[in-house]
């Protein structure tokens, strides 16, 4: 909940490009020394958040009136299982699978085409 306030204030002040990138990441731990951690799932919002993680930190240490360190992280793994399939893939994957597009391909030697 406060996060989401946190966001709101930034998006008041008119970073609503960092805010974007931010939604893009996920609030991973805050530690007892004050170390917040950022998981992001995107390469490029990791990126402008590398950039801009000076700014940020003194924003958050700005707003929650503490002495806050960012650590941001790209999360390689989970940002491969949310990337979308292009059309080929999804075409691979329902030749297949789809029993129905298997038989047309096999019986009448038809392939998809997109």
């Amino acid at each position: 909940m406060e996060w989401g306030r946190f966001l709101e204030h930034l998006s008041a002040k008119g970073l609503q490009v960092l805010v974007s990138h931010l939604h893009a990441s996920e609030l991973m731990s805050c530690s007892p020394s004050g170390v917040v951690e950022l998981g992001c799932c995107r390469k490029f919002s990791f990126e402008e958040l590398q950039h801009d993680s000076a700014m940020l930190e003194n924003e958050l240490a700005g707003f929650y009136s503490l002495p806050l360190k960012l650590v941001v992280r790209y999360d390689a793994a989970r940002d491969a299982c949310t990337r979308e399939k292009s059309i080929f893939a999804m075409f691979q994957e329902l030749s297949e699978t789809n029993e129905v597009v298997r038989y047309l391909i096999t019986e009448f030697g038809g392939e998809l085409v997109y």
